[in-house]
């Protein structure tokens, strides 16, 4: 034995006697078993005493993988409660071949319960390497299904395998204490590994909620926690199914985006405001905050970097577009998209309105709707002042007065072809956007008349000259996407609320007016332009936006719409399996579309194909730009993780150079290729 790990031995034997109180890290395992725990390893192929290859010492442990066969551990002692040890910390080596899947197993033998996460997404680089040692550090406590045991007094590291895995090596195993597991980027010890991790039914604001983490775009992690909508209540009226926590490492600091403590808090559900406000029911508010309705949740995919999690409701509109007034809940779907190596999450939404008569509803949707202290602020008196805002219709415009006001100049004069929306704080660098999968011809966004200030700039006059309300700034109720427009008459203000925007009719109408507003009568305030494109609102009316925070400096908002804008550009071909040029219009709407350009998914925002036999040999031309981390669905997959992936000839390795899942209800193989890609050569080869 090294001297180092005798003199550990030594220290944690004298602290073993101090249990209840420990404060240093606890040794299982370094050449040979210690503090006593005992080997009750089940399925054969274990051995506590391999001579190479070791990390430390002489002695390493290891594990020839078959039929779901374990490492155990089991502490003859008594067991151990998570504030004595909150974390578990090992190093792991692939072998020959690497790639092994693991499960971690805890158990509380007294109680006669135990409880398992995947063990990959806790090892760096997310999965044992080939001929090289990996660091693995799981935060037991932080993690809900685990900690919920209590107590635990078994460790088990299990081949998830029902056949034959290579064999994996395992040394230095140790319990960590509650200090050293703290996370220096997340304070609570969640990160989410090189996997994507889901920790379900985490608390949230007095609901229950399931918590993402993964790694972005840059290997840096994010974590998202979605409050669940089918039971319960904040103190501010949310019934949940949204947003309510977001991390992501800005600088060296790790910024946490709560919600505001009023009954906007949160992000991501819906809102919805009628044309018709004199012929209403008079039975709630003619534009409910989404998140007040309940409703139903839905894990639909759980994969190995890529997660959907769905939320379903019936949203209640009261008014009609004639009498009588009659209430209608309108069914929506909701899915939230997490993915390794992408930075963004994406929201997407149908609105199922195909039980409402046409024409009864004119409608608008202002969702994603909702507020956050997008600076990180601890409370609400603490946020930064709102430095700016900015969006995209037909035309791009942008506040130039930092803080913005009622009274900032603007210009609103640059072409513009991705929606999008946005606004940044001052003094803190942080800013939230939205931006649309589809340019603004594909799915129409942005609502009302700004086309009376499109190509122009605050310097050619004021842009609100109503009666009474003289200002620089376009009017409030005419800005095409709602954020900060009703907050500013007390002049600058603190307050990051952000939404969607569409015209009336969107929801609910045969047939819409685009751009301009009809239902206001004419004028500026409704003319159409000559060839204005007209699009139906009826029975379904489904699209996807990017949920964008970041730092305001590295212009999160501008980087994603490039990438909407590169898309445009591309040509994708196979000559193994084939292009998909057409899929579902919505997350919940089967009725199909031809994608523009071929291949392209704005629903998820993936480049698609269909698998020939579970292989693919096919091409991504990129006409313009770069492509960052693209997503790709491979369908009609139905092996398990490829064996293979090259990209331009040469083998990518798993879980480093590309981040693949199986979703096997819908025979999907989804990768994020951790690369950008440029020119027309990009050769994407796929082997089962």
């Amino acid at each position: 034995m090294n001297p180092g790990k005798c003199l550990a031995v030594l220290v944690l034997g004298i602290v073993l006697a101090h249990a209840a109180e420990a404060s240093a890290d606890l040794v299982v395992y370094d050449d040979a078993l210690r503090n006593a725990f005992q080997d009750y390893s089940y399925g054969g192929g274990s051995n506590f005493a391999n001579a190479a290859p070791v990390h430390s010492g002489t002695r390493s442990i290891s594990l020839a993988g078959s039929n779901y066969n374990a490492l155990s551990f089991f502490h003859d002692g008594g067991a151990f409660g998570f504030a004595q040890y909150a974390g578990l910390h090992f190093w792991i080596h692939g072998g020959s071949a690497g790639g092994q899947q693991l499960q971690l197993f805890l158990q509380n033998s007294g109680a006669g319960t135990s409880a398992d996460v995947p063990l990959n997404g806790y090892i760096a680089g997310g999965a044992p390497a080939a001929n090289a040692w990996r660091e693995v550090s799981v935060p037991l406590a932080s993690i809900p299904a685990l900690a919920a045991l209590g107590q635990f007094d078994r460790i088990d590291i299990q081949s998830e395998s029902a056949g034959t895995q290579p064999t994996v090596y395992v040394d230095d195993v140790v319990l960590t204490s509650p200090a050293a597991t703290a996370d220096p980027i997340f304070a609570d010890g969640f990160d989410g590994g090189a996997l994507l991790t889901i920790a379900r039914d985490a608390p949230i604001d007095g609901l229950s909620g399931d918590r993402f983490g993964w790694r972005d775009s840059a290997n840096r992690p994010r974590a998202a926690v979605l409050a669940h909508n089918d039971a319960g209540s904040t103190p501010n009226g949310s019934r949940g199914g949204e947003l309510r926590e977001f991390r992501y490492q800005a600088g060296a600091a790790t910024r946490v985006v709560r919600p505001t403590d009023d009954s906007f808090g949160g992000f991501g559900y819906v809102v919805s405001h009628t044309a018709h406000e004199d012929t209403c029911t008079g039975g709630g508010d003619s534009s409910s905050l989404g998140h007040f309705t309940p409703g139903q949740f839905q894990r639909v995919f759980e994969g190995r970097h890529h997660a959907i999690f769905r939320f379903t409701l019936a949203y209640p509109r009261y008014c009609t577009t004639a009498a009588p007034a009659q209430q209608y809940d309108v069914p929506v779907t909701i899915d939230w998209v997490f993915s390794t190596g992408r930075d963004d999450p994406l929201w997407a939404v149908t609105w199922d309105l195909s039980g409402v008569p046409v024409n009864r509803l004119e409608d608008d949707s202002r969702a994603p709707y909702g507020q956050l202290r997008i600076d990180g602020a601890a409370n609400d008196a603490a946020r930064a002042t709102i430095g700016g805002v900015a969006w995209g219709d037909y035309y791009r415009f942008a506040s130039s007065t930092d803080p913005v006001s009622f009274a900032s100049s603007w210009s609103w004069n640059q072409p513009n072809t991705i929606p999008f929306v946005t606004l940044w704080t001052s003094g803190v660098d942080a800013t939230m956007g939205l931006v649309q999968t589809q340019t603004i011809r594909q799915q129409d966004a942005g609502g009302y008349w700004g086309q009376d200030l499109w190509n122009r700039t605050s310097a050619q006059g004021n842009g609100c000259t109503d009666p009474g309300s003289v200002y620089a700034m376009p009017c409030d109720y005419n800005w095409p996407y709602q954020s900060i427009n009703y907050e500013l008459y007390g002049g600058p203000t603190r307050n990051a609320r952000l939404a969607w925007g569409t015209n009336f009719g969107f929801l609910g109408q045969q047939s819409y007016q685009v751009r301009g507003n009809a239902a206001y009568g004419g004028g500026g305030n409704g003319t159409a332009l000559p060839g204005d494109p007209r699009a139906p609102g009826w029975p379904k009316k489904s699209y996807s936006v990017y949920i964008v925070l970041g730092a305001h400096s590295a212009d999160p908002v501008g980087a994603q719409v490039r990438q909407i804008e590169t898309i445009q550009s591309l040509t994708l071909g196979a000559s193994v399996g084939s292009v998909i040029a057409q899929g579902a219009a919505g997350i919940a709407d089967a009725s199909l579309v031809t994608y523009q350009p071929a291949g392209y998914d704005p629903v998820y925002g993936a480049l698609t194909f269909q698998a020939s036999g579970n292989r693919l040999d096919a091409n991504i031309g990129v006409g313009a730009g770069t492509l960052r981390h693209p997503l790709l669905i491979v369908r009609g997959y139905t092996g398990a993780l490829p064996s293979s992936l090259k990209w331009n000839g040469a083998a990518l390795t798993r879980d480093v150079d590309y981040f693949p899942s199986i979703r096997s209800g819908a025979n999907e193989l989804w990768i994020t290729l951790n690369r950008d890609l440029a020119g027309g050569g990009n050769r994407i080869e796929i082997a089962p």
